[in-house]
């Protein structure tokens, strides 16, 4: 696991050197770190830092966001990846060259990952506490994330704030287990409730979970925290129209090879009131663990 990481750590310092001598144009959005009593508060705005573009601070910066695998756990938290969006430029002539890194880079992420989840039995929690016991500091969410890259011709890059909802299928069995478990877990969600409360509580929502329709299904439905997006687009010659080719959250510098976009949407402010969550139209079931009672047939 270790010599995984320090491998791939150094070949990310390679590859992000490389860049920084070969940049044609570059966007690059600095947005705030989380710290650690942040992690449980989805935020109300997300102001954007710093804008950096081809000079030498954004050279700099540019090496940050590919090296940058470590952050001061007393600080910051080191549970949520740390987002660096924003675009860089680099000549059609070294493609090849910068196409093998990715590659290369993104199997040595995808082992790295692999390894943790084989030594911590794929719980993200577990992973998450004991990792730090091997590496010091390291983020898993941002030693893990796929660098990603686009060789067609962009006409428009558009910049956004996006909240995505993550649905998890959760057996019958399984959910009982999760609240027994709860009654003997010392970390609880609401924390101003004592022993007795708690396990009334508890009970209850356990007894909840009998009033699930025999033709439905237990469903996690969470919002995740608000995350930078970035879209793709091109434009065929002789078109009048812009056609999206890529979508995906903006966690690192995308890498696109040849001319620069025509037109760029920045990145701005977050502001989480003027954001529209889509409403979960399924029957609740237990807010605490957001579970929805939902219809086979869905």
């Amino acid at each position: 696991m270790k010599s995984n990481f320090y491998q791939l750590q150094e070949m990310l310092i390679e590859f992000s050197k490389l860049l920084s001598e070969s940049v044609v144009e570059q966007e690059l959005y600095q947005l705030p770190l989380i710290k650690v009593d942040e992690v449980l508060e989805e935020p109300i705005c997300i102001n954007i830092l710093n804008t950096f573009g081809n000079d030498a601070a954004g050279v700099s910066f540019l090496q940050k966001a590919f090296t940058t695998l470590k952050l001061d756990a007393f600080t910051y938290s080191t549970y949520l990846a740390h987002r660096f969006p924003g675009y860089v430029v680099l000549p059609l002539q070294i493609k090849s060259e910068v196409e093998s890194y990715i590659d290369e880079i993104n199997r040595r992420k995808a082992e790295f990952h692999l390894s943790v989840k084989k030594g911590y039995c794929g719980k993200r929690q577990s992973a998450h506490k004991n990792l730090h016991k091997e590496i010091e500091n390291v983020v898993l969410l941002t030693a893990t994330r796929k660098i990603r890259s686009c060789s067609q011709p962009i006409n428009t890059i558009s910049f956004y704030w996006q909240h995505k909802s993550i649905h998890k299928n959760i057996t019958m069995e399984d959910a009982k287990l999760s609240l027994e478990k709860a009654k003997n877990n010392p970390t609880f969600e609401y924390a101003w409730t004592d022993r007795d409360d708690k396990l009334n509580m508890i009970e209850q929502e356990i007894e909840q979970l009998s009033h699930v329709p025999k033709n439905h299904r237990i469903m996690e439905i969470k919002q995740t925290r608000a995350q930078p997006f970035i879209d793709l687009w091109t434009r065929v010659d002789g078109s009048k129209a812009n056609k999206k080719i890529s979508s995906s959250n903006a966690s690192l510098p995308m890498i696109i090879f040849g001319e620069p976009p025509i037109k760029v949407n920045p990145l701005t402010n977050y502001l989480r009131e003027n954001v529209q969550f889509k409403e979960v139209q399924h029957t609740l079931i237990n807010g605490r663990k957001s579970w929805f009672a939902v219809p086979n047939s869905d």
